[in-house]
């Protein structure tokens, strides 16, 4: 008996029925589904940290914002809870630090956060939405085990601090205590508690906070003279000085290798000087005559805690934490400044005309008596010989614009009034001055460019010369 006649399928039938159902599928796990309940009501979980993100897909990176935002949230629910033997305990500003270090925390969890699993995402509405977990059990087991590596780490540093704070390398002992900071500076808020010999059972965040504390108020910087007297631009000028001592166990030593900063916080002064200290403790700076002649000035001088804890604007936390007590060492250096006597002569024309009142000369020496020195007229009073001699000339006038244009040349010589030697000499040539108006509008702006190289060419060039 025949068996009857079945048509076989198509395998490209086949085919195109499973595709479907695939993207029937895909488009139930996105936008063709409900929002899902997570995204609605806020999942609660007793063993799992949440967070749920969510960003407009008409943003180029939609996906990773949302999960950015889901981490964000998740970490919101991972407490900063500060233990009672935290080194943030030790501060007068405890508040305005713990908010800072919360902050710190929070930024530092998500950035070295670990294993975190992706449970769902939708997408809909033009917008796609993340939904994050992560075991608490295991974040507190990674949390364990980075606080022991981090505290072994510090021991390691703390240990070679101790050693080179006991030989008197302060410079080492800082360098130390820093690296020791830094490895445990996520953990500030936890029990650092390690033991040693020796010390027993030590918090290495009070341990170090501490000892940092010990070296700076152990460091002594005392002015080589009560007040300086110096001459601007003289080369029998004594050196502006001091000397820098660690104190140990009573006995008083050169603290050598150390950075200081001068500068002038009192004046309108920006400039600072960095320097480090001789073999014998020594500091010497050289910014003295930029301060204001006539009158008694204060420099200060103060450990540059920037080469250990890292610049200010960079947010170091050690910056922070020093500054509440203000016990970074510092001192102050007393100077007063005489000017050099200076004989000015100048001549000038604008336009093919002599000009009387020499606005360019003007401005040269408003620069130089400002900086340097005071004028006198007879010649033979005179320290120094300065001599300007200025050009301004007419350019071309664009009628169609009323735009005026002018050039400036100018030369200022400077000589030593005992031997007659030009000690300086110089021009700033082919000085471009462009306004409306008219041409001398346009000498005007020649003359403000020129005040500007005046300032910031000509007077830094004369500060190295001494007479």
């Amino acid at each position: 008996m025949m068996k009857p006649f079945k048509k076989p399928i198509a395998v490209p039938f086949i085919l195109g029925l499973f595709i479907m159902a695939a993207c029937s599928s895909a488009n139930l796990s996105s936008a063709g589904r409900g929002m899902p309940a997570w995204a609605k009501s806020r999942p609660v979980s007793k063993d799992h940290y949440i967070g749920i993100g969510m960003a407009s897909t008409s943003q180029d990176d939609y996906m990773q914002i949302a999960k950015s935002n889901a981490l964000a949230d998740l970490v919101s629910e991972i407490s900063v809870t500060i233990s009672g033997n935290s080194v943030l305990h030790q501060l007068e500003d405890k508040e305005g630090f713990r908010e800072e270090f919360e902050s710190y925390t929070r930024t530092s969890i998500k950035d070295q956060l670990e294993g975190y699993k992706l449970i769902d995402s939708y997408t809909g509405n033009g917008n796609h939405w993340v939904y994050y977990r992560l075991s608490i059990e295991k974040y507190r087991r990674l949390k364990r085990e980075k606080l022991e590596k981090a505290r072994e780490l510090a021991r390691g540093f703390y240990e070679k601090a101790r050693e080179a704070q006991t030989s008197r390398d302060i410079h080492n002992a800082l360098n130390y205590y820093v690296k020791a900071f830094k490895a445990i500076k996520p953990h500030l808020d936890e029990d650092l508690s390690i033991f040693l010999l020796n010390k027993g059972r030590v918090n290495l965040g009070n341990a170090i906070y501490q000892n940092i504390q010990e070296i700076f108020s152990s460091i002594d910087i005392r002015p080589e003279k009560e007040l300086f007297r110096i001459k601007a631009l003289s080369a029998g000028n004594e050196p502006v000085s001091a000397s820098v001592y660690y104190m140990n166990k009573e006995k008083t030593y050169a603290a050598s290798g150390l950075p200081f900063t001068f500068s002038f916080p009192e004046l309108d002064i920006s400039h600072t000087e960095e320097v480090q200290s001789d073999r014998s403790g020594r500091i010497v700076c050289t910014l003295a005559e930029m301060a204001p002649k006539g009158q008694q000035q204060r420099i200060r001088v103060a450990l540059n805690t920037g080469i250990y804890f890292g610049e200010k604007n960079e947010g170091s936390m050690l910056h922070k934490l020093f500054s509440i007590n203000g016990s970074v060492p510092y001192g102050y250096l007393k100077i007063r400044v005489s000017e050099l006597q200076a004989h000015f002569e100048a001549s000038e024309e604008a336009f093919g005309q002599s000009k009387s009142n020499k606005p360019v000369a003007k401005l040269f020496s408003k620069q130089l008596t400002e900086n340097f020195f005071s004028l006198v007229s007879d010649p033979s009073e005179a320290d120094v010989i300065i001599k300007v001699t200025a050009n301004t000339k007419r350019g071309k006038k664009m009628e169609r614009y009323d735009l005026y244009t002018a050039w400036l040349d100018c030369h200022i010589r400077v000589i030593n009034a005992r031997t007659q030697a030009e000690v300086y000499s110089t021009g700033l040539q082919n000085i471009k001055g462009m306004k409306t108006g008219s041409f001398r509008m346009a000498a005007m702006d020649a003359r403000e460019k020129a005040k500007k190289q005046i300032e910031q060419i000509i007077i830094p060039e004369l500060r190295k010369i001494k007479f």
